[in-house]
């Protein structure tokens, strides 16, 4: 989520025009680029190479364009889309039969064309009363959609349409269709004083300046035979994808050296909103709340989760809090609600009145787009952190379920801007920023740890077994703080779905759930325990037992080596698993195949372990132990260690497939 609009938005919004104002002296401009771009009026099927006509699908066309033009003393966001593209596969007819237009609020569509051409030549041609508008697609919001008519294997799909939306002065641009893009074409065009930068990243082609046109500005790139890519696992998913950004940089009319919107613009903005709106009472109420609190002889760390926690079991967060005075402290901590400005504002007063020294930071979700500090884009500042010097850790004040320590584990590992407040003078406080690493968790932090304890009955074909499963750190992230808003049936069913994903056939008793009060959350494990049955994982084979020990530590994810990887292995969060499986061999018997669980799999660095899948045993009379250590200490690793973290997944997988003979003496 993106700062409230009139905060972040008003920010923003008001450079731009403040900016876009000095252009209002001109007298003509040129028409707007979409109203000269035109589609073929006599279409054909375009020639493709025998490799390419094997493929499920292939752009031939991806044209984009993005154009600020000067309308009416005002500045205009035309954005254009032109796609051409061959489906040679039911998946590619399922995929393109239907187009998606985005209709947020302010977004009216200026013009639309679609048709299909066959192999054999026929075109048909979009019927606009087929276009229907979707209020909320998918909780995605407001869309135009239509079918594209007459597609079948070996068509050509063609769509074109503009937009005209609120000028945002940056944005993102991704490819996200896995298939080959023939050409692949995006141009930025904006009136001669409007300077845009641009930055390419994961094979997105590098944008260039046009030197000849002087109309416009225009910057542009033009690509060909570009492979897209899906989503991979273990990546960053939409981060890792191609995509570039653009923001509007410079301004021509003024000092043409002087880089428009940076980071100290931005601190200084959000410094200067917090200046009008705390209030000499404000400081006064945060100060009685503190006292209230009872901190001293606390550590600094007690102290802050003892704000933290506070805040977050009484004030709840509202994107659309409109009373004008609902930002004042006396008006949040009376109604229990603030928006992100209130909850960001309470906040930082507490800590002022703890005498706690703080940092707040803006960064994103890498799994959407990783924080990149030397491209000084405003889009990149989405997430909220408040970071502490004397600790060295963060919280998340608009994360309600997010404590001290464990922030939302995709915002970490990555960059952020990093702002305070000075003091200039007397009175005048302003904010300063430096973009600084968030670091990652150690991974001993976020362990899953279990322990089974089994006895066999023989004569009925069960496996006995004591149940227990301690999640902590990020493993009890999804969990652990909401557990105990569940009520005891629900608590009872989720507890017991957890473990039947294990033992299909368990019904557990004996249940036993601790870790889970407030003043617990990520400081003790989240812990389960109970009793069950199992006919699962005991088989009886002629004369002999077989003993599917794999099976007892769940279903386990498998990488294939059948694909090509395109993008670095990336984790959410450090992490490791702990597994003590014990057992008694029953008397008369014993196990024939003990060495097969041993297994050690691993990568190192320097001769220090940086992923590992370590299985063993130990035998004590007729009592068994297999311990397994597997841990990812590494956020993420190159594609050059890809084969070895697919081996060590895979090693999980393998370990699931083990099966003990149980045999007579």
């Amino acid at each position: 989520m993106l700062l409230k609009r009139y905060f972040f938005l008003l920010i923003s919004i008001l450079a731009l025009h403040t900016t876009f104002a000095q252009l209002q002296a001109s007298t003509t401009y040129p028409d707007a680029e979409y109203k000269n771009y035109h589609w073929d009026t006599n279409p054909k099927l375009h020639q493709l190479s025998p490799d390419e006509q094997k493929m499920g699908i292939v752009v031939i066309k991806d044209k984009r364009i993005i154009e600020y033009y000067l309308e009416n003393g005002d500045i205009s966001m035309y954005v254009t889309r032109h796609m051409i593209v061959r489906v040679n596969s039911d998946k590619g007819i399922e995929e393109f039969n239907t187009v998606y237009i985005p209709m947020s609020d302010g977004i009216t569509l200026e013009n639309v064309q679609a048709r299909s051409i066959t192999k054999d030549g026929k075109v048909t041609t979009l019927n606009s009363a087929n276009i229907k508008d979707v209020d909320n697609y998918e909780n995605l919001g407001r869309f135009k959609i239509f079918a594209i008519d007459g597609i079948e294997k070996g068509s050509e799909v063609e769509y074109m349409y503009t937009i005209l939306e609120p000028s945002q002065k940056s944005g993102t641009e991704y490819i996200k269709i896995n298939s080959l893009h023939k050409n692949m074409d995006v141009d930025i065009y904006s009136p001669p004083s409007l300077i845009f930068d641009t930055k390419s990243y994961n094979g997105f082609p590098d944008m260039q300046t046009d030197t000849i046109m002087t109309a416009k500005h225009h910057i542009f790139c033009a690509g060909t035979d570009i492979k897209g890519f899906d989503k991979e696992d273990y990546s960053q998913e939409q981060g890792a994808l191609m995509r570039m950004e653009y923001k509007y940089a410079y301004n021509a009319n003024g000092d043409p050296t002087e880089r428009l919107d940076t980071w100290s613009d931005f601190c200084q903005n959000l410094y200067a909103v917090f200046n009008k709106e705390i209030t000499k009472k404000d400081k006064s109420i945060a100060q009685k709340v503190i006292d209230t609190m009872k901190l001293d002889g606390l550590s600094e760390e007690a102290k802050i989760r003892k704000i933290e926690s506070r805040m977050k079991t009484t004030i709840s967060l509202k994107e659309d809090v409109t009373d004008k005075n609902s930002n004042t402290l006396e008006a949040i901590l009376t109604s229990h609600i603030a928006d992100e400005l209130g909850i960001l504002k309470l906040y930082d007063q507490l800590f002022n009145s703890a005498g706690i020294k703080h940092e707040i930071v803006l960064t994103t979700n890498r799994f959407d787009k990783p924080f990149d500090g030397d491209f000084d884009s405003w889009t990149y500042l989405q997430k909220y952190l408040i970071y502490f010097p004397g600790t060295g850790n963060y919280i998340a004040p608009m994360e309600q379920t997010s404590r001290y320590g464990f922030v939302p584990a995709d915002w970490i590992c990555q960059q952020g801007l990093f702002m305070h407040p000075v003091t200039i003078g007397k009175d005048f406080n302003t904010g300063i920023g430096q973009v600084r690493d968030i670091t990652c968790n150690n991974w001993k932090q976020s362990m899953n740890n279990l322990s089974e304890s089994i006895k066999f009955d023989l004569d009925m074909g069960t496996a006995n077994i004591h149940f227990k499963q301690s999640l902590s750190g990020y493993e009890a992230y999804d969990i652990q703080p909401i557990y105990s808003f569940w009520s005891n049936q629900d608590k009872k069913d989720v507890i017991t779905k957890i473990i039947q994903q294990i033992f299909q056939d368990a019904k557990p008793s004996n249940i036993n759930v601790s870790g889970y009060k407030e003043n617990e959350l990520f400081l003790q494990p989240f812990t389960m325990e109970a009793d069950l049955s199992t006919n699962s994982a005991l088989e009886q084979a002629g004369k002999k037992f077989l003993f599917k020990i794999g099976q007892l530590i769940g279903p386990q994810s498998q990488l294939y080596d059948d694909t090509v990887r395109n993008t670095p292995v990336e984790n959410h969060y450090n992490k490791g698993y702990h597994r003590e499986l014990k057992f008694e061999i029953p008397e008369g018997y014993t196990v024939t195949n003990l060495s097969s669980v041993n297994m050690d799999v691993f990568h190192e660095t320097a001769g220090q372990r940086d992923m590992e899948f370590h299985s063993y045993y130990k035998i004590d009379g007729n009592k068994v132990t297999v311990t397994i250590d597997e841990d990812y200490r590494q956020i993420g690793y190159p594609i050059s260690m890809y084969e070895q973290f697919r081996k060590v997944i895979n090693a999980s997988a393998d370990f699931n497939k083990i099966v003990l003979f149980l045999e007579k003496k």
